[in-house]
């Protein structure tokens, strides 16, 4: 026979006690409180069929007075362990709890070690909480305590559950980067805290908070696809699954409902989570790779050979335009230098890096070389030296004996930005290029902009055009 009750009790069966649990008392400092749950073996005789008497002797001095109903179940069970069925339903959760016991060391040493990003300090969190509320929801079922414990443990499973169904909305709202965080999050956690209000009962409050939380979690997600953010899809997809398994009384939600929402949930933002680590990876290393690419770009020998042979001859001839044009070289290898550790830069620079190159050319080749802009330049982000890199593809194909303008349009749309580089087509010739340059500017719009951007080059009888097409963001 399995009893479960909030008090010190013994039991008696036709006039013999079989079993205690504590010791009741008419006093508090006389009663002994007992475990919530515990079992006694009863004998054939009390198992035949006919009539018994059961007397329960309780006494609950060291409860509470939140608790209206101290008696909870009797059972009689005929397996000679009585809580071998609870062990089966409580192993899914243990299971659980020791994945995300490893999460959660696994983001520990990513968040100590590597880069602390808000969303995976956040993920963490959310790790630790579900491990602690399936630790204290199955500590009953394999260890037990005296019953004075059992309003502590609700009030731990409360507080905890707030604090998952707070951070998980949160946990959302930062890997999306909606504005206004700290005024959501408030209000999550107040109306989170609000419903706690509508029932007496602590599995009750429980279940709400959580169903606030997936319902604020779906609006998000929601939200963020419609604005088109980055594995919103996906997100949106396990939130409503979750949402779906929160619903159906099938799954006794309080049990095992709550172990399996945890899990998809959990478990698919740790799959895109280690996507994302392993998707900054590949963008760092080609970071390092476009950041090499530039600096040898910038120090060609051939530029280096011809620019030093103009020096020596300007030495001669003009010693004061050999003096600028030493500093505008030495300007243009100090930007690019600056610039190559930048994965983006203000199109500001980028023009004033032009303009420098452009200087350069022009007491090289001893005619005028000028940059029109036609647009606001102002609050546009761009990889750095890809306006540069048109440019230097400009005079590698072309053979520029007389004035030249180049030409810099910028339009700006709603939700884009495009950016037209007019070069002249004059007295083309063989160019034996490897296509870095363009390589270069491809590769780099698609680490800034993750495929939407686009670049395009146009040829017509007296100009190239070369077309950028960049989304809007902000500096």
């Amino acid at each position: 026979m399995t009893l479960s009750l909030l008090a010190a009790t013994e039991l008696f069966i036709d006039g013999i006690k079989v079993g205690s649990n504590g010791k009741p008392a008419i006093t508090r400092e006389a009663e002994i409180p007992g475990f919530i749950d515990y079992s006694v073996n009863l004998k054939p005789g009390q198992l035949q069929q006919g009539t018994h008497l059961l007397v329960l002797k309780m006494s609950s001095y060291h409860g509470s007075e939140q608790v209206k109903n101290p008696f909870y179940r009797l059972s009689i069970n005929e397996q000679p362990n009585p809580h071998a069925s609870n062990n089966k339903e409580i192993i899914l959760p243990l299971l659980l709890m020791g994945a995300l016991l490893l999460v959660s060391l696994l983001f520990s040493g990513l968040t100590l070690f590597y880069q602390r990003h808000a969303h995976w300090i956040i993920f963490l969190i959310l790790c630790l909480v579900a491990s602690s509320l399936l630790m204290i929801e199955t500590w009953r079922d394999l260890i037990g305590y005296v019953y004075p414990f059992h309003l502590t443990r609700l009030y731990l499973v409360a507080g905890l559950t707030w604090v998952f169904a707070v951070l998980l909305p949160v946990y959302f709202l930062v890997f999306f980067r909606f504005e206004r965080l700290w005024l959501i999050s408030c209000v999550l956690g107040l109306l989170t805290a609000a419903v706690t209000f509508i029932s007496p009962y602590f599995d009750y409050k429980s279940v709400m908070m959580f169903g606030v939380a997936l319902f604020a979690s779906l609006a998000i997600n929601f939200i963020a696809y419609q604005r088109q953010k980055n594995a919103s899809k996906m997100s949106l997809l396990v939130v409503l699954c979750s949402l779906l398994l929160f619903l159906i009384p099938a799954f006794r939600f309080e049990e095992t409902g709550f172990a399996l929402s945890i899990c998809l949930l959990l478990f698919t933002l740790l799959l895109q989570l280690l996507q994302q680590f392993t998707h900054d990876r590949q963008k760092a290393a080609l970071a390092t790779q476009l950041e090499n690419q530039l600096l040898r770009r910038s120090l060609q020998p051939h530029f280096l050979m011809n620019s030093l042979s103009l020096v020596t001859e300007l030495l001669h001839q003009s010693p004061q335009q050999a003096e600028e044009f030493i500093q505008a070289l030495g300007q243009e290898f100090r930007m690019l230098n600056e610039y190559a550790s930048h994965a983006s830069i203000a199109l500001t620079q980028e023009l004033e890096l032009c303009q420098n190159y452009l200087q350069i050319m022009s007491t090289r080749l001893q005619k005028k070389c000028y940059l029109q802009i036609q647009g606001d330049p102002a609050a546009i982000i761009i990889p750095p030296a890809i306006l540069l890199t048109v440019l230097e593809n400009a005079f590698s194909h072309n053979k520029y004996r007389q004035e030249t303008k180049f030409e810099l349009h910028i339009h700006r749309g709603q939700k884009s930005i495009e950016i037209i580089m007019k070069t002249p087509a004059v007295n083309p010739r063989a160019h034996a290029g490897t296509g870095m340059g363009n390589h270069y500017i491809h590769q780099s719009l698609q680490e800034i902009f993750d495929g939407r951007a686009s670049y395009v080059v146009e040829q017509t009888d007296d100009a190239w055009y070369a077309r950028f097409h960049l989304p809007i963001i902000s500096t």
